[in-house]
């Protein structure tokens, strides 16, 4: 196993370390390429229409996913410490630091309170064109002030395309990360926009594979990492655990 999902393995069962990335060799859920039509922005009505009030801290707890939310699963609640330990992230061209923070613990804009979990499959993913394997990663669920969850996608959306061939950086323990690629995928159609993208771990061989998801629901960002321990190129981040959190978080802003 790489050393980078090492590190991915130990973040989601202990300290939330995210100096991993993923590989090019095709996307394990049947991607393709991003167009715009997952590309939802609040365009069609004025933000204050749209967009709840942050969640504070507490109602953050409440609406990230439990093992009872996603069956299969196991899930389990992390600390700010927990994830805090993490770090921060930093890549040498700036232009590529919105995608190399989520690997990382500290992000900008900063949220303004947050809530986490891992989760991991409890057996093997089969069935549905899905392909088999052991899917483990981990959600963060944040609310932010004004506009910051709609900067953070903008940012994120920016680097997506100017960042495409790679990048260095180094991960949130100051150690190198550098990034070989980066490949936008098709977006879950959920909330006001989401992305969905792979980064490709630099190295020769035995490289790692980490996917990323992200959600925007008006005023607050589910964040997803997920990888598949059992063929690290391949990364899995199940549309199940995605969908589960986004529909939490948006209930929870409803009431």
């Amino acid at each position: 196993m790489s050393k980078s999902v090492s590190r991915v393995v130990l973040a989601v069962t202990a300290v939330a370390a995210l100096g991993l990335v993923t590989a090019c060799g095709g996307d394990s859920d049947g991607d393709k390429k991003s167009d715009k039509s997952s590309e939802r922005s609040a365009e069609k009505a004025p933000a204050a229409e749209q967009q709840a009030a942050p969640l504070p801290k507490a109602a953050l707890e409440k609406a990230v996913v439990v093992k009872a939310d996603i069956k299969g699963f196991d899930v389990e609640k992390m600390t700010d410490k927990e994830y805090s330990d993490g770090g921060e992230a930093k890549a040498a061209d700036a232009k590529c630091q919105p995608l190399a923070q989520l690997m990382g613990a500290q992000t900008n804009p900063a949220p303004k309170d947050s809530a986490y979990a891992t989760f991991s499959s409890a057996g093997a993913l089969t069935g549905g064109g899905k392909g088999t394997g052991t899917a483990t990663g981990m959600i963060r669920v944040s609310s932010y002030a004004e506009a910051g969850a709609e900067q953070t996608v903008s940012d994120l959306r920016g680097a997506l395309a100017a960042c495409a061939g790679g990048f260095k950086a180094t991960d949130g323990s100051g150690e190198k990360a550098d990034v070989a690629k980066v490949e936008t995928l098709t977006a879950p159609k959920l909330g006001d926009e989401a992305l969905t993208y792979t980064l490709a771990e630099a190295g020769t061989e035995d490289v790692g594979t980490v996917k990323f998801t992200v959600v925007r629901s008006g005023t607050h960002l589910s964040v997803f990492f997920g990888v598949d321990i059992a063929n690290p190129t391949k990364p899995l981040l199940p549309d199940v655990v995605v969908s589960a959190q986004v529909a939490k978080l948006e209930k929870a802003l409803k009431a």
